[in-house]
């Protein structure tokens, strides 16, 4: 096994692999989300607007001119459960409040075949992006010449179940899960209520991605793109007496957003002397279309549900060629996007 040309001892990932499961507790935070967006807080807490886009480790995309995608998944949510909970109590102990609001929602109607095709067109897209960018792109095969490692990769069906719902590879290509797929969705509570933390988790793509930089003198692009039916608010997790719980959605496709511990879409890349980490472009705003796409049905507090507790439940049939669509043109603004970090940071 060949060695690494340099270890990585400073950023972000290198010190919270560094600090191993003391991460954790940092991480534990009330995930409050406005429109799908993960809402970041300063000294006094005060809001930050986050970043469309951020990038981690971006030093590595410098000098990348050659390149070859090991990993490309789109992922297509049909139903999530999103919550918001408070409980509160006084200093004294005299005084205790707690509210709670959840939703349920669903999509049907998106065939394997529809989401096959939105696959392949974003895949092209990529490729088409790179060349413009100045990329010479080298393909699955040219990759497995370069490295031969990775024609030995394990992978999954096509259409396996994940993180974010049915995961997708391009036609001929393999399905292969990046950092956390195999861990629940967050439902807008703590981050510590996902068993296996991204930070932490070392799938092959992510632990061999890197030596096949470094064997092929190449740079490696992992990328997942998240197809979402809309986009979540949430008030998150409070402590604080008097204060309510609410949860929202907007229909509408959408690239789903996330950051760099609970990432949605998002592009990484080794170069080949990366050390072990890549750089990383993490969609932090979500791209939404509110064009419709389906028959929307809303139902507030179901019978059965429990009295006093804000439920919602959100059903939706979609229109198979008005999402193909609508997902096509969101994709067509994201894809551009990542590359345009990754190539402003060459």
């Amino acid at each position: 096994m060949p060695s690494l040309p340099r270890p990585i001892t400073t950023g972000l990932a290198a010190s919270l692999l560094a600090c191993g499961l003391a991460v954790i507790p940092s991480a534990v935070q009330a995930q409050e989300r406005v429109e799908g967006a993960i809402q970041k807080h300063g000294f006094f807490q005060q809001k930050i607007a986050p970043e469309e886009i951020t990038v981690e480790h971006g030093s590595e995309f410098k000098g990348a001119h050659k390149v070859a995608i090991s990993v490309f998944n789109v992922a297509f949510p049909s139903e999530f459960h999103y919550e918001a909970v408070s409980k509160g109590h006084s200093f004294l102990g005299d005084r205790a409040t707690s509210a709670k609001a959840y939703m349920d929602t669903s999509m049907t109607g998106i065939d394997h075949a529809t989401q096959q095709r939105i696959t392949d067109q974003a895949y092209a897209l990529l490729v088409e992006q790179l060349q413009g960018a100045g990329y010479e792109v080298v393909d699955a095969a040219g990759l497995t010449q370069l490295a031969p490692e990775f024609g030995k990769w394990d992978s999954l069906p096509n259409f396996s179940q994940g993180r974010y719902g049915t995961y997708v590879a391009p036609t001929g290509r393999s399905l292969r899960f990046l950092q956390g797929d195999t861990a629940k969705r967050f439902t807008g509570g703590f981050f510590g209520e996902q068993p296996a933390f991204r930070m932490l988790d070392r799938p092959q793509p992510f632990t061999r991605s890197p030596y096949l930089a470094h064997d092929g003198k190449i740079g490696i692009i992992a990328v997942t793109l998240v197809v979402d039916y809309g986009v979540y608010s949430s008030s998150g997790r409070s402590n604080k007496v008097g204060k309510g719980a609410s949860v929202g959605f907007k229909e509408g496709v959408a690239m789903a957003a996330g950051s760099f511990v609970d990432s949605g879409t998002m592009l990484e890349y080794w170069g080949p002397s990366s050390g072990g980490f890549p750089a990383g472009a993490y969609l932090q705003q979500p791209i939404r279309s509110d064009k419709p796409f389906g028959n929307v049905q809303r139902l507030a507090q179901p019978e059965g549900k429990q009295v006093g507790i804000g439920v919602q439940e959100i059903s939706i049939a979609a229109d198979p060629a008005k999402f193909e669509a609508v997902a096509n043109e969101v994709i067509g603004i994201a894809i551009p996007k990542l590359v345009s970090v990754m190539a402003a940071a060459r």
